[in-house]
């Protein structure tokens, strides 16, 4: 009987702590550029120009490292002779980088929800969740604000940090094949690791640089704290704590 009396007194104790919160879902409205190349490396020209606009929300789970956007962006020309639209993108923080790889789906002459792999340097979007984002803040080149008069841009005297953002690869290409409207340093510039689409969809060598706050701006939405009932922890471990010495007792 004293087993049990010890067990209650040890569930007790746990429903009285309270849940730690140990993670933070932001989410972001950001603007940016896609660039394509084709398998020689030539960028494919949409519209006129190298680098297509695009718009979209975005989510990142601060522990687990996840992440997800609904966006959609079709480039209308230039891509063979055909439209292809760029959707829906995942994400996952690569452990003890700054790296982030995801994929994004593509739709092209028949073809759906072809995998382009991404890789993005995420040096200004972690330097930035360091620093302590609330809803309303902006993140915008390697720049971060914090929009005190509500007017959704980062005026002069609301800087907080400079955020140490990467140049993103798609602008090393645009100076290399003369192109000079460069984009700029981005929360989540996408690297020369994104290995594209690959050889089993027929399109193998076709990259797509998507580039997350680039010459524009990741603007936080919300931060919803995650919370981790520490209760549930410590009750499996002392229960088991418990257990075990009980079973120790009687087989003495």
């Amino acid at each position: 009987m004293n087993y049990f009396r010890r067990i209650s007194c040890a569930i007790g104790f746990c429903l009285l702590l309270p849940a730690t919160s140990n993670a933070d879902l932001i989410t972001f409205n950001f603007t940016g550029g896609l660039v394509v190349t084709d398998p020689l490396g030539a960028i494919l020209v949409n519209n006129g120009s190298p680098v297509t606009p695009i718009a979209a929300m975005l989510t990142y789970d601060t522990v687990s490292g996840l992440g997800s956007s609904g966006l959609s962006i079709t480039m209308s020309g230039g891509f063979w002779g055909s439209g292809a639209t760029f959707h829906d993108i995942s994400l996952t923080h690569v452990s003890g980088s700054n790296l982030i790889t995801g994929l994004a789906l593509v739709n092209w002459s028949g073809n759906t929800n072809m995998p382009l792999n991404i890789e993005w340097n995420a040096t200004g979007l972690f330097n930035a969740i360091s620093y302590g984002l609330r809803a309303g803040d902006i993140i915008s080149g390697t720049n971060l604000y914090r929009d005190i008069n509500g007017n959704g841009v980062g005026d002069p005297g609301e800087f907080l940090a400079n955020v140490s953002s990467a140049t993103p690869y798609s602008d090393v290409l645009q100076g290399q094949q003369g192109y000079n409207s460069l984009q700029g340093p981005a929360p989540m510039a996408a690297t020369s690791g994104s290995t594209g689409l690959d050889s089993s969809t027929g399109l193998g060598g076709v990259h797509g640089y998507i580039d997350i706050g680039s010459g524009n701006s990741m603007h936080v939405v919300s931060v919803t704290p995650v919370p981790i009932p520490a209760a549930v922890w410590l009750l499996g471990s002392g229960l088991l704590g418990l257990f075990g010495a009980a079973s120790r007792r009687k087989t003495s």
